[in-house]
């Protein structure tokens, strides 16, 4: 069995997009404006593919679906997360997401930590409406100043959206964001923007249906930790996902109770599974499966890792 599999992801071209990603991981064609890298995805509209092991070549989505056993038998239809690294230079659409219940299992939950934040950025965070009547009344009537709640965003800051939260972004920077792994957004407001002389399609009335109201700011309280010379911030842990930051100076072992999914934010550095150890960097992606409870991660790295919702 495979203790580890490494991927190799696609990137997205965004309205929104800008080349750092590029320059950041060295991946990919400098002269597009990616806007999402989807290191870690088995959803179909972009699919990461296994570049190690008896799985090579194989894409996420099928190895999931035909080895269960590497995922600790995870009882999820689909793998459940979607993991992506972002840039945004450009407004991004002010949006919400519909639950599981309202989107025949599509339901999107997603977490965003902001990185490399131009000064002056904000985030679209909810809304000022009191009813759905209220609401309706300010989308009709494009009154996007009074109802949207805009607020400051800076380097580092974590955020949680469940679904029915309206949001966006307004500003330049980077950020990694893991999700369920679904791609459904209802886009409410698009700054009047067109492409190829149309405007993109709003989907108002599916927004006001799945939307929050009023808006409801979700609780996190994130817990912080120093040991070594090392960092560890848990940020969440819920029914969507458990998400942990490390920021290692030193070796660092983690316990890996079902099975992880490893984002190498920034740094190099060795990965050792067992007595085996293998060259990391920023920019790649790679899940721990199940074949192994502990592993290391030595070097000077910024690690983002996630787990899927704990089995029941």
């Amino acid at each position: 069995m495979e203790p580890v599999l490494f991927l190799e992801s696609p990137l997205i071209e965004k309205l929104y997009g800008g080349h750092k990603i590029q320059d950041s991981f060295g991946i990919g064609d400098p002269t597009q404006k990616i806007g999402e890298y989807w290191v870690i995805s088995a959803h179909d509209h972009g699919l990461s593919v296994i570049t190690n092991g008896p799985y090579k070549s194989q894409t996420l989505k099928d190895v999931y679906t035909n080895h269960r056993e590497l995922f600790a038998n995870d009882p999820h239809d689909k793998f459940p997360l979607l993991i992506k690294i972002n840039e945004v230079t450009k407004p991004v659409s002010v949006q919400v997401h519909p639950n599981d219940a309202q989107s025949h299992g599509e339901g999107k939950a997603e977490c965003c930590l902001f990185l490399d934040v131009e000064d002056g950025s904000k985030i679209i965070r909810g809304h000022t409406a009191k009813t759905k009547t209220e609401l309706k009344q300010h989308i009709e009537n494009n009154e996007w100043d009074s109802l949207l709640i805009r607020k400051p965003i800076h380097d580092n800051d974590f955020i949680f959206t469940p679904p029915g939260i309206i949001h966006g972004i307004e500003g330049k920077l980077m950020m990694a964001e893991v999700q369920q792994s679904s791609d459904m957004t209802y886009r409410l407001y698009d700054y009047d923007r067109l492409v190829d002389g149309k405007p993109r399609q709003l989907h108002v009335q599916q927004a006001l249906e799945v939307t929050t109201v009023p808006h409801q700011e979700p609780e996190i309280h994130p817990v912080t930790m120093e040991k070594d010379g090392n960092i560890q911030m848990t940020y969440t842990d819920n029914h969507f996902f458990k998400i942990d930051r490390y920021q290692i100076n030193n070796k660092q072992t983690l316990d890996n109770p079902i099975y992880s999914c490893v984002v190498i934010l920034s740094g190099q550095g060795t990965l050792i599974l067992d007595d085996t150890s293998y060259p990391v960097k920023a920019g790649m992606g790679m899940i721990i499966t199940s074949q192994t409870k502990t592993y290391s991660l030595s070097g000077v790295m910024d690690v983002l890792v996630s787990q899927p919702p704990k089995m029941t």
